[in-house]
Formats: structure tokens, sequence, C-alpha cells
């Protein structure tokens, strides 16, 4: 059951109905049963490994708050950690041991849905009883709900148990205003969805595979573009594209969740603040998968060291984290060179800030300006948008050949002689998702220049102009629900 299909529609306003009528001391109880309703609709096999899940780290964090010498607290912590997290890498990575020892792939198992999310997110549990930031929750259902609360448990947000623990107990009353706001934020994100990724999917798959599906007959006549084959101007625009649709993609879902969650009562943390207008990596970093990113920060950089014992140890500190983030996504090795790059821009940036600071005061040069900002962002958008084929590509050497070719054989004038409406798109197809990009970067950049949330953007718009962009979104996404779009990316994860 995905946020943007028909049967979620008649779902949640089931739930959020049924939820605000019951009493109080019934209402946990009655998430919790949409919560696994919700996750069996989406892979019914691995509810029973959830409740696994769950009645470990509720045991662990149980004995890690009642044990009486730092000895024993440290060894539950470690039993449920090895325990959990064996789980994942059974099955998240049993493909690739069985492959590596070269026992082909008969040990490869469909990784069940949303486990690396519900599993940080239930180990953050046993952290903050073992730090005592968190007592432990005695009753196993409402802890439960906590694991696999429906809007966060195939894609996050990763959410802390010192914040959503405490919510489940609290009365939320009916407050039209926070569903106002959680509405829009689940029409944004099917905007973002619908409209923009899907076509996107398309340009990408057939630029990079040649097997997407044009949607126009002109973009596969004999003498069109051969796909597969592409260098330059082509491959430039897919991986520009390619960087836009993972963003939408999975911000989509942590808007269309956040927004869900508001409407019940929930504050849900928020997973993304307009990334692409980062300065730097570590700003982009900042701003990406803020519930992921944060996790790395608190319970496995800080733990380390972070940057308290000098600047070596803290370099190498960051190259962990950005290994093991790198391996979180996949257990291949181009993810793990997509982290690891991360890992060294950041090294860079950081080894090169004294040069950069000595240079301004040398030539007394303004750092803060909007010209020094905007090339900036376009630095760090480029680096991205690089680092992202390693992601997205099969192996490393496919990357590497799609990089050469990326930036092979440039000619400006295919962006003027019609080869981009040959790259399955089309032409009216392209000016819509090229209008719907507009959009997006434009309401990026107002949030950013204000500091606000998009809901609360649309909070300060007068009414006119806000039922406009009401209208506008919802009759794109209408345009829209013909073409054949894809789970969220991040589900695969």
């Amino acid at each position: 059951m995905q946020f943007t299909s028909l049967p979620f529609l008649i779902f949640f306003p089931v739930v959020v109905l049924i939820y605000f009528v019951i009493p109080h001391r019934f209402r946990y109880l009655w998430l919790l049963f949409c919560s696994y309703f919700f996750y069996a609709c989406q892979d019914g096999s691995a509810t029973v490994l959830l409740m696994v899940s769950t009645v470990i780290t509720w045991s662990a964090g149980r004995l890690v708050y009642k044990a009486d010498s730092v000895w024993m607290k440290n060894l539950y912590v470690g039993m449920g950690f090895f325990l959990n997290l064996i789980i994942l890498l059974y099955f998240k990575y049993s493909g690739a041991v069985a492959a590596l020892f070269g026992m082909g792939t008969g040990f490869s198992l469909l990784l069940p849905a949303g486990i690396s999310f519900y599993t940080f997110q239930s180990l953050t549990y046993i952290m903050d009883c073992y730090r005592e930031e968190v007592k432990p929750q005695n009753n196993l259902l409402k802890y439960a709900l906590f694991v696999s609360f429906f809007p966060c448990i195939l894609s996050g947000p990763i959410e802390r148990a010192k914040n959503l623990l405490p919510q489940i107990d609290e009365e939320h009353k009916w407050d039209s205003i926070r569903a106002k706001e959680g509405l829009f934020l689940m029409l944004w994100g099917a905007f973002l969805k619908l409209v923009i990724v899907s076509r996107l999917e398309i340009l990408t798959d057939y630029v990079y595979s040649g097997k997407g599906p044009a949607l126009n007959a002109d973009s596969i006549q004999t003498g069109g573009i051969q796909a597969g084959g592409l260098c330059g101007i082509p491959m430039i625009i897919a991986m520009f594209a390619y960087s836009f649709l993972i963003y939408c993609d999975f911000a989509g879902y942590s808007f269309m969740a956040v927004g869900a969650a508001r409407v019940m009562g929930f504050n849900v943390m928020r997973n993304f603040r307009q990334p692409y207008l980062s300065v730097s990596v570590a700003d982009f970093w900042r701003r990406w998968h803020i519930s992921l990113s944060t996790w790395f920060r608190d319970y496995l950089y800080i733990p380390l060291g972070g940057s308290r014992r000098g600047t070596l140890k803290r370099y190498l500190n960051i190259m962990i984290v950005f290994a093991v983030s790198g391996i979180w996504h996949g257990a291949t090795m181009n993810f793990l060179i997509w982290g690891l790059l991360y890992g060294i821009y950041q090294v860079i940036g950081y080894a090169a800030r004294p040069l950069k600071d000595k240079a301004s005061a040398v030539f007394r040069l303004n750092r803060h300006t909007a010209v020094k900002r905007l090339l900036c962002n376009a630095f760090t958008f480029v680096l991205v948008s690089v680092t992202w084929i390693f992601f997205r590509s099969a192996n490393v050497l496919t990357a590497v050949d799609e990089i050469g070719r990326t930036f092979r054989g440039i000619r400006v004038s295919e962006l003027f002689d019609g080869t981009l409406t040959r790259l399955g798109l089309g032409t009216m197809n392209l000016l819509f998702v090229v209008a719907a990009l507009v959009i997006l970067i434009l309401v990026d950049i107002m949030c950013e220049k204000k500091n606000k949330e998009v809901f609360s953007l649309m909070d300060n718009t007068p009414a006119g102009i806000r039922w406009c962009v009401y209208y506008l979104l919802m009759v794109m996404i209408l345009f829209s629900c013909n073409l054949s779009t894809q789970e969220f990316l991040y589900q695969g994860f």
C-alpha cells in the first residue's frame, strides 16, 4: 500500500476518523492495528520479523535501564545491538557474502520492508535507555506502536524514542490547523512523487539503459537518439535529472509521512531542508536525510570520539561514519565508494578551511556575498550529482563508464536542436516536468530565505493565492496519474 495509491486514500481517512472518535485509552491499540495492517499490506511475511525485533529491543531497554552496574548495562546494550544487527545483516548482506565466497546467488534473500529503518529506530530506544534519556516503556504494545508507526515504518524518518514515545501517551485533540498543514505536506509530497519523479524516471531510464518507455513517438523514430551509447549533454541532463529524482522521491515520501503524522497530532522530525541549496558537502549532509545523518552523528560519530581527540582522529571518524553509511545503503562496492567519497569531500573541506580563511584575509575577500554563495551552491550540487552516479549504477565499472560519457563529447548545440525532446519524454512532458521543477526550486528558495517549512510558508500566504496553489498542484497530479511510477526508492533500503 503506497502513500500515492488509491487504497491509501481510503485507508488514511478511516484511520484518522476512528482515531479521533474512540476513547483516548484505546487509540494506541487502534494505531497499532492499523500500523501492522499497513505493514502487512506491504510485506505480510515480514510481520513476524518485525515482532521479533520489537520484543528484543523492548526487553533490552528494560534490562539496560534496571542494570545495577556499568558492566551489566554494557552487556545488555551489546546483546540488544548484536541480535538486531545480526538480523539486519543476514537479510541485507547474505547475498553479497555468498557471492564473495563464490556460492552464487542461492543465499540471496528478499529484503523485508523497512527493516533498515525500524532496526535503527529500535536501537535508538536501547541507547536512550542506556543514557537514561528515556525511561523504559512498560507497555509492550505502546512500544510496538513506536517501532511500527505506519507513516514512518517503510522509509522513515527514523524517529527517536525520546520524541515519539511520549507522544503516544498524549491525548491528541482534532486541530483543523494542524490537519490543514499535514494535508498540504501530503499534497506536496504527492506532487514531488507523481508529477516530477514519474517523468524523471522515464528520462533517466531511457538515457542510462535505453529501456525506459518513450512517451512520444518522436522519441523512437528512426534517426533518433541511440540510447545506451549517449555522451555529453544528454548524460549531463540525466545526471542532474537523477539528482532531482532521488530528492523528490525520498523527500516526497518524508513529506507525506510527516504530514500524515501531523494530521493525527504527532510531531515527526523533519527529514529534508532544501539540500540542494547547500554551500558545502558537510552542509548537504546536515540537510539531507536528517534523521539518518543525525543518527550516525549521535550514535556512532560522537561515541567514536567525534572531533574531541585531535584532527586526524576526527578525519578517521568521518571516514568510518560515511563508510558505514554507504554499507547501510547496500552491500556492493559502488555504495561503499559512494559513502567514502562523501567522507573524502568533507575531510578535504575541513583540511582546506585554514587555507581558505587565510586567502580571504590576504586578498580581503568577502566570503558571504550572494555571488560566493551561489557559486558554492552550484559546485556542491555538481559534486553531489556526480556522486549519485555511483549510488544509482549497478556496479563500479558501470558508474565509471557513465561518468566518463557524461563529460565526453559535450556539444552545447544539443541544448537547442531538439535532442532533449528525444530523451523519452517528448516535448509536452519535458515542458511539464521543467515547469514542476521550477515550482520546486522557487519553493525551496523561499523556504530557505524565510527559514520556514513549506506548510508554514503557505500559512502566511493570502487565501486566494493559497487555494490557487492547492488547485494547481492537484491538477498537475491528476495529469500525472496515468504515468507508471515505481514504489518509493528508499523502500528498497
